[in-house]
């Protein structure tokens, strides 16, 4: 009996919650299965599944011996996509994970290109909650700065740093007028992502301002519409919408007012070894984004050199405060 073969029979089982499930993915019988998880427990002497008329449910020894030999499969498909890569085009599944703005509004420009230029690479890509730490099955994990994560298991790289401004639309400064301080700024419909109608804002200046509206929401691109459709005064990185400023969409207010610098990393586990899709992504995506950004290299608070979007990449409206 062939270890490998018996080991994703089992794991399909428990993906599916049945033999019949598994021997359907595995274009099999599911006696076969049956066969092949059963050689597996007398191997190692360890019942794993508890099998009913009705159901298959993991023991506490099946549950364990799952999740490891998951992690296993893939590390040995990765493997044997790697190995096939060297002499042919690359091959595999690239893992990233995102917040569902980055995801939606930006990485999402750079994967459609890539997986034109490399159709044997196939991409999963799972939305993320912000300030959720990276996991290990994830090839790429992209967020702000994390306080806290597993250096041990992980690696940080800098991507770049963008400011967090206030964006309108033509048609909303039309009908309302264009702040010309702060004070006007917060008399104006501010569109506010997350739940409250209300939300504080540090300038890099150090002062805290209050702002509200009449729309909140924790969908990104539901907010990004109203923003595009005149409902109010949008707070964002450039980033985040460069298709919008460079078609006039939308535009910067108060230029010189803006929220603390966002930093984002990416971060991806410690391996001896790096997937050939992995660096590939990294290289078409650091072209793209320094030719639709116009970041370019400056020093931070900490004398570090760090990627940032320039101030010169916007069009400058009105006074500023």
């Amino acid at each position: 009996m062939d270890w490998i073969q018996s080991i994703r029979s089992y794991v399909m089982v428990v993906e599916e919650g049945s033999f019949n499930g598994a021997a359907r993915r595995l274009s099999t019988t599911s006696s076969a299965v049956s066969k092949r998880v059963h050689w597996i427990e007398e191997k190692i002497g360890v019942q794993l599944l508890k099998r009913t008329t009705r159901s298959v449910t993991q023991t506490e020894a099946g549950a364990l011996f799952y999740k490891r030999m998951k992690q296993s499969l893939d590390s040995f498909q990765s493997i044997i996509d790697e190995t096939r890569s060297v002499n042919e085009s690359p091959v595999g599944l690239l893992k990233i994970g995102a917040t569902l703005a980055v995801g939606s509004k930006f990485l999402l420009h750079y994967i459609d290109g890539f997986l034109q230029r490399y159709p044997d690479i196939r991409i999963q890509l799972t939305t993320t909650i912000p300030g959720q730490l990276p996991e290990m099955k994830l090839d790429l994990f992209i967020s702000r700065e994390l306080e806290q994560f597993n250096s041990l298991s992980f690696r940080s790289k800098l991507l770049f740093e963008d400011r967090f401004r206030f964006y309108a639309s033509p048609q909303y400064l039309e009908q309302h007028g264009e702040p010309k301080s702060v004070e006007e700024l917060q008399q104006h419909n501010i569109l506010i992502f997350g739940e409250q109608l209300q939300r504080e804002f540090t300038l890099a200046s150090g002062k805290r301002i209050s702002v509200s509206g009449n729309f909140a929401t924790t969908n990104p691109e539901a907010l990004f519409h109203a923003g595009k459709n005149g409902m109010g005064i949008l707070p964002t990185n450039s980033v985040m919408i460069q298709q919008e400023l460079q078609q006039g969409a939308l535009v910067p207010i108060l230029p010189e007012v803006y929220a603390r610098d966002t930093t984002v990393y990416a971060y991806y586990p410690k391996l001896d070894y790096e997937h050939t899709r992995t660096r590939l992504f990294w290289i078409i995506w650091w072209s793209r984004l320094l030719r639709r950004s116009g970041l370019r290299i400056e020093r931070n608070s900490c004398n570090a050199l760090v990627w940032k979007v320039p101030d010169s990449c916007f069009t400058t409206s009105g006074m500023t405060s």
